[in-house]
């Protein structure tokens, strides 16, 4: 748990910086990228373009979920986002991320991604206003085992 708020406050003095910071596959080991692109392939495999069926091929039958609203497990998780797709088919998997993040690194068995997000301003809804959004994630044995989201506006 220190690990992820450590590797949060990190990410979010990287993420002030102008202009987005992308990982240095130089300053990474072959493991730490290859943790990388197995998170990122999850996340527009089966995030991004729904494919359910492809979960068993990157998480761990153990995965953790730090999100209230998504039970621990990966039946769960499949389970979760069954539902919020309300009989939606998946997409087609595109070769890159939609949205990608401003920040990807991997150090050891975490990977971190930063995004920008822009919301309404709940004061005045005319104006808009950045904020981030942290996905810290655990890769263990291969396989996507833990998920934290921090979003900080």
């Amino acid at each position: 748990m220190k690990f992820f708020k450590a590797v949060a406050v990190g990410a979010a003095l990287i993420a002030g910086m102008s202009g987005p910071v992308f990982a240095q596959a130089k300053n990474m080991t072959a493991q730490e990228q290859a943790n990388l692109k197995l998170v990122l392939d999850w996340w527009r495999e089966v995030l991004q373009a729904g494919h359910l069926e492809l979960a068993p091929k990157y998480m761990a039958e153990d995965y953790i979920q730090h999100n209230p609203n998504i039970s621990t497990g990966r039946a769960e998780f499949v389970k979760f986002f069954t539902t919020i797709s309300a009989g939606r088919p998946p997409r087609d998997i595109q070769p890159t991320l939609a949205n990608p993040p401003v920040v990807q690194f991997a150090k050891g068995d975490y990977v971190a991604l930063v995004w920008e997000r822009e919301g309404k301003d709940p004061v005045d809804p005319t104006k808009t206003y950045k904020y981030n959004f942290f996905d810290i994630v655990r890769v263990q044995n291969g396989k996507v085992q833990e998920h934290r989201s921090e979003e900080h506006t």
